[in-house]
């Protein structure tokens, strides 16, 4: 999972919730972190931003309407916040399959998988197209999209390895907002530094787009909606020291050096009451979950629910010669 600034247009459905209390629920997941072999700013953005998002996971989980003994497939799951509630879910009746790329976030997904107890969860180091055995009532991914180039590729790996009534669910980043402290740091890196990179982590959110992204890879959007939950931090500072160990950010940081983007913070700080000014605020994250397309599906607010065609009709498959009637 990777901490954004960046977003993109609204979307239409909002469901907003207050979290109290991530850090204290997941207070034993941080602690694990500690003994990974990352290194040490690695460890303190999984224990600074995974916690906070932990509600997302949930949501996904519940909306997507798992079931006891239903096989999972988590692609990119990273340090696996998402793993241990689908695990939860379908029990040890399913079996839940968690690939990432990263031996190091397969090590950290591993220990929360072991130090929970599940046994009907396999963790693996795999990319995230790989769809394994198939047959899968649900394919999760949760943040995990936005760096692929080939999205409709994975995509119709994800829809070729569904059940009949499986059902894709994804999480990302989005709709913007320009007072979301994740943009203000990002205007005033564009503003100081405009040939930095600090490259959004998310797809385009809209329903529109994500209706077309699914369409590309033969599945039909049935759910879209945007969800809130409140981030807090004690300090803008504390928020900035987070921020700076993500993947993209961090690398920004590196490049510019500690006296440029000492200017930066300085500017993000002066827009959000200074360092020591507490920040409290609701990112958005579109949720999205599709299916193949006619497949009858179940899904937390509504028990039966059918796919819509593709507008487009199916994939195109590639066009055979016609046989030779004089070949053998």
């Amino acid at each position: 999972m990777h901490a954004a600034w960046a977003f993109t247009r609204p979307a239409p459905a909002v469901r907003q919730s207050t979290l109290a209390s991530a850090g204290a629920l997941h207070s034993g997941y941080a602690r694990q972190v500690m003994g990974t072999p990352w290194d040490q700013p690695a460890t303190q953005y999984l224990e600074e931003w995974v916690p906070r998002f932990v509600p997302y996971h949930l949501d996904l989980v519940q909306e997507l309407a798992l079931t006891q003994g239903q096989r999972v497939l988590v692609a990119s799951a990273g340090p696996g916040a998402e793993v241990l509630a689908v695990a939860r879910v379908v029990g040890d009746r399913g079996l839940v399959r968690a690939t990432d790329a990263s031996a190091d976030l397969v090590g950290i997904c591993e220990a929360q998988v072991k130090k929970a107890g599940f046994g009907a969860v396999k963790v693996e180091q795999a990319d995230i197209g790989d769809v394994g055995p198939g047959d899968w009532n649900a394919i999760v991914c949760c943040f995990g999209l936005w760096p692929i180039a080939d999205r409709s590729a994975v995509l119709r790996s994800w829809a070729r390895a569904l059940s009949a009534h499986g059902k894709v669910g994804v999480l990302t980043f989005g709709p913007p907002d320009e007072n979301d402290p994740f943009e203000l740091l990002g205007q005033a890196l564009r503003d100081l530094e405009p040939n930095a990179e600090a490259t959004p982590a998310r797809v385009a959110s809209d329903r529109e787009s994500m209706a077309k992204m699914f369409e590309d890879g033969g599945l039909s959007l049935v759910r879209h909606t945007v969800l809130r939950h409140t981030v807090a931090f004690p300090s803008a500072e504390a928020f900035t020291n987070a921020i700076r160990e993500g993947r993209t950010w961090r690398r920004v940081w590196e490049e510019l050096g500690p006296e440029r983007m000492g200017l930066v913070t300085a500017r993000f700080y002066d827009r959000v009451g200074g360092p020591t000014a507490p920040l409290s605020f609701e990112p958005a994250v579109t949720l999205a979950i599709a299916a193949l397309p006619g497949a009858e599906v179940e899904l937390m607010s509504r028990p039966s629910a059918k796919a819509p065609p593709l507008v487009n009709g199916p994939p195109k498959r590639p066009s055979r010669p016609p046989p030779d009637p004089y070949k053998d």
